[in-house]
């Protein structure tokens, strides 16, 4: 395998520079187009596939074909859109132009998404150029809109059921990192997420402390009351009515495989500065992947600049992002929450705007395909880690809930990506090994 990528890998490079130079960010229709024409001749020269590109009222969708032996269909999915590269200042290289420096590739989208896709195109193309013909249909799915929570996937995917995705009987997704010792693994569900902006109105306008001081209500201390109704800081609860009904919890397959996942608490803390990190990987793991979350992610309010500004508030704002676990429905906690704040709404006090809304995704662990890719991830890494949950979320309920498929996520990158920051990478070994496993992957599932 390594004597087919060592020969290959100019002309991978060079296509790995021609993507990562689409500036394919949210809005920028031009640079869409460029992009969707580059990964359609790409598809079409190097695969042989049928590609269809489906117009969303967003960034349009690639669906393309791979003609297999069977009528059975893998669906692989991955995106093309990248976050905005931000500050050039912050970039030791320019994000958009493609550079090889210690061992890493570097520009935006080389981690996410678009290195990881390339890798799975290239393992397609190895399989095709090291084998007859595919043993079943591949269809791949490339969206635009991933970084913006795959507003227009639901709805395409649903049209498309009993069309290009009849035959579809599982999904692979190619996103996100491998762990820090550089070992692949095999994610089988992800946690969703609820987000949400929350403001407190007090007035029209700042008011002098010294003037309406114990007469004007401070907005900021009335959303801290709002977040206090809905959080218990000592003892880490939402107090959200409902808000844990139907939680499950691992089952002993589930817990055999997190007793497998590596963990130096100590490397956590030295990487990321966490301090009172849990001793225990099962206590770690449980909270990471079968817990649900609170969290303020940003709050404004009043004067926050040099020296003292004496007023009082007259608006305040947060937002908060809730990991949701399997079972949980994000539909009765938004109800819930409206039910809490009910009179402060009704009043304009308090304003709430939904921001995100993704439902967990689960994939059983007796889904049929877990022991050929686990023997996949054998044969690249020497062992098979897997899952049960990702921590993270991504809109893996498209396909188990809407297409109802089991769902494997399979990431290509390593852990020190850097995606979504500046000075984004992808390491040369992760490049490599993915263009392997990728076609290890349909050699075992064609067993």
């Amino acid at each position: 395998m390594t004597d087919f990528i060592e020969e290959h890998m100019k002309e991978f490079e060079k296509l790995l520079a021609k993507i990562i130079s689409f500036k394919s960010e949210k809005g920028l229709r031009k640079e869409q187009n460029a992009i969707i024409s580059f990964l359609t001749d790409l598809l079409t020269g190097m695969l042989d596939a049928d590609v269809k590109v489906i117009d969303t009222k967003g960034a349009p969708i690639i669906i393309a074909k791979i003609k297999g032996e069977s009528l059975a269909t893998k669906l692989f999915y991955g995106h093309y859109d990248v976050m905005p590269a931000g500050s050039i200042d912050d970039w030791q290289s320019s994000p958009f132009t493609l550079e090889k420096r210690k061992g890493r590739f570097w520009g935006r989208g080389t981690g996410d998404n678009k290195g990881q896709l390339m890798a799975v195109i290239f393992g397609l193309y190895m399989y095709k150029k090291t084998h007859p013909t595919f043993p079943f249909n591949i269809q791949l799915v490339i969206e635009g809109e991933e970084e913006q929570g795959s507003t227009h996937l639901p709805g395409t995917i649903a049209q498309l059921l009993d069309d290009l995705l009849v035959d579809v009987d599982s999904a692979f997704v190619f996103d996100g990192s491998i762990n820090q010792q550089a070992q692949h693994v095999l994610r089988l569900g992800n946690r969703g997420a609820l987000g949400f902006e929350m403001v407190t109105h007090t007035a029209l306008r700042d008011n002098h402390s010294g003037n309406m001081g114990n007469i004007m209500e401070n907005a900021a201390l009335s959303l801290l009351s709002v977040v206090n109704k809905m959080y218990d800081e000592i003892q880490s609860k939402v107090l959200i009515p409902g808000f844990y009904d139907g939680i499950r919890e691992p089952n002993k397959q589930e817990i055999t495989w997190l007793s497998k996942l590596p963990y130096d608490y100590k490397l956590i803390e030295k990487q990321t500065g966490v301090k009172k990190l849990p001793i225990n990987s099962q206590d770690y793991y449980h909270k990471l992947m079968y817990e649900p979350t609170f969290n303020i992610s940003g709050i404004e309010a009043g004067y926050t600049k040099k020296g003292m500004k004496t007023i009082i508030p007259h608006r305040a704002s947060l937002k908060v992002d809730c990991r949701i676990v399997k079972n949980q429905n994000i539909k009765n906690i938004k109800a819930e929450i409206e039910k809490m704040f009910a009179q402060k709404i009704k009043s304009k006090e308090l304003e709430i705007k939904y921001l995100v809304e993704i439902p967990a995704s689960f994939t059983s662990s007796e889904a049929p395909d877990i022991n050929r890719i686990c023997k996949a991830l054998e044969e690249i890494d020497g062992v098979a880690l897997v899952e049960p949950v990702m921590p993270g979320t991504v809109p893996n309920y498209i396909w188990t809930d809407i297409l109802q498929v089991p769902t494997y996520t399979i990431p290509l990158a390593n852990f020190d990506q850097a995606n979504h920051a500046p000075n984004e990478n992808l390491t040369l070994i992760a490049f490599r090994t993915g263009i392997m496993l990728v076609n290890k992957i349909i050699e075992n599932l064609a067993v």
